[in-house]
């Protein structure tokens, strides 16, 4: 199911005083450019390097534009932190293929989406995800910490973490987190993040660590967000799995066209079909077999949204998930879904234009 075409908020909580954001930067731009407009090419394009496609616009046609960045890579997550020295507007080009976890360290950033506006203050964190239309209006002094993420890293943890392909696309809501833990704990992950960049700043990072790193980022991000919201994955989700039933499910899912017994799928696990039985009710509290059905009408969905429009598209997409009889099908798929798959097909044809 798709999310709404939104940013990700958390709710804003102010910087420690350690955390000041203009510490330790390095300069990305010259501070005596030549002309105006070699330094917004110059500029956009090293934004564009960092960030992915991205247009720029100064405010003050007759002053000097500057940037101060200062990027690190930690695994293959890229850090970085900006600021302008005079109000800009920002608008990301369609076609990225960056996720960007960005938390505002200084000023004020109004961010424009289809559905409405909204004003940054310091502390706010919230994510861009590629496939999003979004303006960003900054003040002269808004200063920004933000962690770049490419599409496929984001698709590779949500298989790992949740053992279930992705949504098409994964997209984040503009909608703030509870305030049980869960902003705070993103603060704390910010400040931690800096804090490594200044230590590999000064030569004494250990790299052995950037997987753990990596995973800590992406789980919370994951989590966060995922966790909360069944819309997105199979019912009864449990994310920690003991093996064979994380086994089970990547078998299943490999064979989604497969007539498959209980039997075949313990074989493989190298358990007997009772402990498998056992292992997915208390993991998800549903059966083997019944967790396979799901998994082929969500891999069937995910394919109706990416489908063009043709004639026997619907049948098509049945049979490769395992699916034999189509009004069945049908059946199962608007339980599951509220609509026909007809209807999914339909709607993804008209978004496509």
């Amino acid at each position: 199911m798709r999310l709404g075409r939104q940013a990700f908020v958390f709710p804003n909580f102010p910087f420690p005083s350690h955390m000041s954001p203009t510490a330790g930067w390095s300069a990305a731009a010259p501070r005596s450019p030549v002309s105006r407009g070699g330094d917004l090419d110059r500029i956009q394009s090293l934004s564009g390097r960092v960030f992915g496609p991205t247009r720029l616009r100064a405010t003050e046609a007759d002053a000097a534009l500057d940037a101060r960045i200062d990027t690190s890579t930690i695994g293959r997550l890229t850090l970085v932190t900006i600021a302008y020295n005079q109000a800009v507007q920002i608008e990301p080009q369609p076609n990225k293929d960056e996720f960007v976890i960005q938390t505002v360290l200084a000023g004020t950033c109004r961010v424009e989406t289809p559905r409405g506006a909204m004003l940054m203050p310091p502390g706010a964190t919230f994510v861009f995800s590629p496939t999003v239309p979004a303006t960003l209006s900054l003040d002269p002094g808004c200063e920004r910490f933000s962690v770049v993420i490419r599409r496929q890293l984001i698709d590779e943890a949500f298989r790992q973490q949740f053992s279930f392909e992705p949504p098409v696309p994964i997209e984040f809501d503009m909608q703030p987190v509870a305030d049980d833990g869960r902003a705070a704990r993103w603060q704390a992950l910010v400040s931690y993040l800096r804090a490594e960049t200044r230590v590999r700043r000064e030569g004494s990072g250990v790299p052995a660590v950037d997987g753990s790193i990596e995973r800590i980022v992406l789980s919370t991000l994951l989590l966060d967000r995922f966790a909360a919201d069944g819309n997105m994955l199979p019912r009864r989700f449990e994310a920690v799995l003991p093996d064979y039933v994380r086994n089970a499910i990547a078998y299943l899912r490999a064979n989604l066209d497969q007539p498959l017994t209980l039997e075949q799928i313990a074989a493989h696990c190298g358990v007997s079909a009772r402990t498998l039985q056992l292992g997915f009710r208390k993991s998800k509290n549903t059966t083997p077999m019944e967790y396979l059905r799901l998994l082929r009408l969500h891999g069937a969905r995910a394919d109706l949204q990416r489908a063009r429009q043709e004639k026997g598209m619907v049948s098509a997409i049945a049979l490769r998930h395992g699916f034999t009889h189509l009004s069945l099908f049908s059946r199962e798929y608007r339980r599951e879904f509220g609509e026909l798959p007809s209807q999914t097909l339909r709607a993804a044809a008209q978004q496509g234009g």
